[in-house]
C-alpha cells in the first residue's frame, strides 16, 4: 500500500528532560494517549462495514435503489431490500472485511517485525459505490526501511489477502444463495482467477462465468471479487503500490524505468477502453498515481540484496494482476 512518511524520527522530536514543570505538563497533555491511536482506525472500520453491508443489501447497486425509491416517492423499495437481504449484506461485508483486513495486517505485522513506524490499517468507506469501500491502507515511514524490508512489507499484504480471498471465492462459486432485488442494471466481469476456479469448482456447469449480473452474484463470491480486484490493482508494479514495492525490491533504482513503461501501458489501455467501451476504466487511479510519483522513492539502503528465494517469489507475485484483474470490471446495462 502507499508508503508515506507520516511520523517523525526520534531525532526530530525535541527532548523534554530538564524543562520547567509547567512546560512538562503542557508537553504531556500535547502527547496523545495510546488509545487515540485506535480511535480513527476503529471508527473507519465500523463505518466501512456499515457501508459494505448497505452495498450488499442493495445487491451492489445502491444508487439505483435510491433512484427507484425517489421515483416511487416512498421508502418501500429500500425497506424491501433491507428485509430480504440484510443477512446477505452482512455476510458480504464480513467476508470482504476479512480479506481486506488480512491484506493490511500482513503489511502491518511486517512493519512491526522490522520496527518501521506505521499506522494501524485504515479502511475507506464508500457508501455510494457498488462495493461500499475503496479498500484499506496503512501509512508507514518507508525511509526507515531498506530495500529488502520494503520488499517483504509490500509482498506480505497481497499474499495474506489471497490466503482468505481464494477459499471465500470457492465457497461463493459453490453456493446458490443469491440476493433479492428488482435492480438488475449492473454486471461484473470476472477475472481469470475466478474463471479458472469456477472450472474446478463446477466442472459440469454450462453457465459462463465471464460476466455475472448483480442478481446472480453470491455475497461471498462478490466479496472475493472485490478482494481480488483490490489485490490486483495494488500489485501493479508502479509507484508505492504493493507491486511497486516488490519491483523496487527486485530491481532497485532500475525499477523506475519499468514503472514508467507500465504506467504508459495502463494509460494506453484506459484510452482504448474509453473509445471502445465508453468506459474509462481505472482512470481515477491513473490520475492519483503521479501525485505519489510513478517511480519508487529510495530506501534507507538500496544496495541490500534479496537472495534467490525472494527474487523467485517476487517474480511470481508480479503475475498476480493477470489473475485478479478483469479487463472490464463493471458494465452498466
Amino acid at each position: 500500500m502507499s508508503e508515506i512518511r507520516t511520523q517523525p524520527s526520534p531525532d526530530d522530536v525535541p527532548a523534554i528532560e530538564n524543562i520547567h514543570p509547567a512546560e512538562e505538563i503542557v508537553a504531556a497533555r500535547a502527547m496523545p494517549p495510546r488509545r487515540r491511536r485506535w480511535t480513527m482506525p476503529m471508527f473507519l472500520l465500523v463505518a466501512t462495514i456499515v457501508s459494505m453491508t448497505w452495498a450488499g443489501i442493495t445487491a451492489w447497486n445502491p444508487m439505483n435503489v435510491w433512484e427507484l425509491s425517489a421515483y416511487e416517492g416512498s421508502m418501500f423499495t429500500i425497506r424491501k431490500h433491507v428485509l430480504a437481504n440484510w443477512s446477505g449484506g452482512l455476510i458480504f461485508s464480513i467476508s470482504l472485511a476479512v480479506i481486506l483486513g488480512a491484506h493490511e495486517l500482513g503489511h502491518y505485522v511486517a512493519t512491526r517485525l522490522y520496527k518501521i513506524p506505521s499506522t494501524l490499517p485504515l479502511f475507506i468507506p464508500f457508501p455510494i459505490g457498488p462495493t461500499g469501500t475503496c479498500g484499506a491502507v496503512i501509512l508507514m515511514d518507508g525511509f526507515k526501511a531498506d530495500r529488502k524490508q520494503i520488499f517483504d512489507i509490500g509482498i506480505a499484504g497481497p499474499l495474506a489477502g489471497l490466503v482468505f480471498a481464494i477459499p471465500i471465492a470457492w465457497f461463493g462459486l459453490t453456493s446458490n444463495s443469491f440476493l433479492e432485488t428488482t435492480s438488475s442494471t449492473i454486471q461484473f466481469g470476472q477475472p481469470l482467477g475466478i474463471s479458472l476456479l469456477n472450472k474446478i469448482a463446477n466442472p459440469d456447469s454450462p453457465v459462463s462465468r465471464d460476466w455475472i449480473p448483480n442478481t446472480s452474484m453470491n455475497p461471498m463470491l462478490m466479496a472475493a471479487w472485490v478482494g481480488l480486484l483490490v489485490t490486483g490493482l495494488n500489485m501493479i508494479p508502479i509507484s508505492q503500490l504493493d507491486g511497486g514495492h516488490v519491483l523496487f525490491g527486485l530491481l532497485g533504482k532500475k525499477s523506475g524505468i519499468v514503472s514508467l513503461s507500465v504506467y504508459f501501458a495502463c494509460v494506453v489501455y484506459v484510452i482504448y477502453s474509453s473509445i471502445k467501451y465508453k468506459e474509462p476504466v481505472f482512470i481515477l487511479m491513473l490520475i492519483l498515481i503521479p501525485l505519489m510519483g510513478i517511480a519508487h522513492p529510495p530506501s534507507r539502503n538500496d544496495n541490500v540484496q534479496l537472495g534467490p528465494l525472494r527474487v523467485a517469489l517476487g517474480i511470481v507475485a508480479l503475475a498476480i494482476p493477470i489473475f485478479c484483474l478483469p479487463l472490464r470490471p463493471i458494465q452498466i446495462l
